[in-house]
């Protein structure tokens, strides 16, 4: 699932962060040099940003999958339904809620320029 993988790469990330303060607070206390000690605090973050880089992109893929195969089931489930169901839809052009048979673009304009419309 999804949620498990997102789940993990927050307990990965979390982890590290810990793994910082750890660093840090050796640091602190003097048991190796500062410059080691930043190395190692350099190296963790590197291989952070590597993971969540390449997990980010594996999801980033994942997702886009999901979404052609969910708008191909969507187009084929809306393909089937009838038209006297009432398949009204958002108009492109002109933001209008339509129903296929009526053009509430050309009407939705005329209604723009009527006079009410002008104040």
């Amino acid at each position: 699932m999804k949620a498990d993988a997102y789940g993990e790469i927050f307990l990965f990330n979390r982890d590290i962060d810990r793994l910082l303060r750890v660093l840090q607070r050796l640091d602190s206390a003097a048991i190796r040099p500062k410059q080691e000690m930043k190395a190692y605090e350099v190296r963790l973050k590197e291989i952070r940003a590597w993971l969540n880089a390449d997990f980010a992109e594996a999801m980033a893929t994942r997702e886009r999958d999901d979404e052609i195969r969910l708008r191909r089931q969507r187009t084929a489930w809306e393909g089937k339904r009838s038209p006297s169901i009432g398949s009204s839809r958002l108009h492109r052009r002109c933001g209008s809620f339509a129903e296929p048979s009526r053009n509430l673009c050309t009407q939705s304009m005329q209604a723009r320029q009527s006079p009410q419309w002008r104040h």
